[in-house]
């Protein structure tokens, strides 16, 4: 069965560690991904442009810096996209092949009787190596609670499909009666055990002023043991490749210094979160 056009989006500004191997993670499994940068001043650019292909569309995009900027300009990416499926990709987030090879097979057979997808995430601490463990998953999606996110949506099916910000939020994307997207019929919300790496915890830029520009980003790294990554884990097929200069070398571990420090760290966390 054919399956229907698939475009990604991505906003960036100052990703230069994973946005590489985000972009060339997904790029065999979509007709095309919009990458709009607003204002990167590390090698985010330079490393997006050294990816030749005619599925990616990059262009430089002004933003003015408040609360619902991030959502405006998803909402003019969104209305300069002609696709049957949306996915969400944010410069952090690197696919393997297998989960994408679900999703796109998915969408090809069961695609048409689903507004959305949603997929757990592997929430990367200190290296590729550790993850944070469910439990500490706090997002409720559809009724389930964990380490979820939405990330493909049917834009035949979700009518009026645009992204606003709810106050305190950033972003957030709605159907044409103002309903979240996660929120419509639990029946048309497909729950696919296809993970991704999302590495919001760990550097994504080498630069530590550059983290700390991004308003909308607040700086996420995170300092605590986490599990070890299953053993059967099979990690993206891209972090064997060489990448440009500016990218992150993923397989380099956490130092002594971290776990140190993540060890001294426990005992407050785990009272937050058996308190909140």
């Amino acid at each position: 069965m054919t399956r229907p056009r698939l475009v990604a989006h991505t906003v960036v500004r100052n990703e230069e560690c994973w946005v590489w191997y985000a972009l060339r993670s997904a790029l065999p499994f979509v007709d095309q991904i919009l990458v709009w940068d607003t204002g990167s001043v590390d090698r985010t650019v330079p490393i997006i442009k050294s990816i030749h292909s005619p599925k990616l569309k990059f262009r430089t995009v002004p933003l003015t810096p408040d609360e619902s900027a991030l959502s405006r300009t998803r909402q003019r990416m969104l209305q300069s996209t002609r696709a049957g499926w949306l996915m969400i990709l944010d410069g952090d987030e690197v696919w393997p092949e297998s989960s994408l090879k679900q999703i796109v097979d998915f969408i090809a057979e069961k695609g048409r009787n689903y507004d959305s997808i949603i997929v757990p995430t592997l929430n990367c601490v200190g290296d590729i190596f550790h993850i944070c463990s469910q439990k500490s998953g706090h997002y409720k999606i559809a009724g389930q609670i964990g380490h979820y996110n939405l990330r493909f949506i049917n834009l035949h099916r979700v009518k009026g499909l645009h992204v606003s910000n709810l106050p305190g939020k950033l972003q957030g994307y709605f159907d044409g009666h103002g309903v979240q997207v996660q929120d419509r019929d639990h029946r048309r919300i497909a729950f696919l055990d296809a993970p991704y790496l999302h590495l919001t915890h760990l550097t994504r830029s080498r630069q530590r002023r550059n983290e700390t520009a991004v308003y909308w980003r607040a700086v996420k790294k995170r300092i605590e043991l986490g599990l070890p990554m299953p053993e059967n884990f099979v990690y993206p097929q891209v972090f064997r490749l060489s990448a440009p200069a500016g990218s992150a070398f993923p397989w380099t571990r956490r130092s002594r210094a971290y776990v140190l420090a993540a060890h001294l760290f426990r005992p407050a966390r785990s009272l937050k979160r058996l308190f909140f």
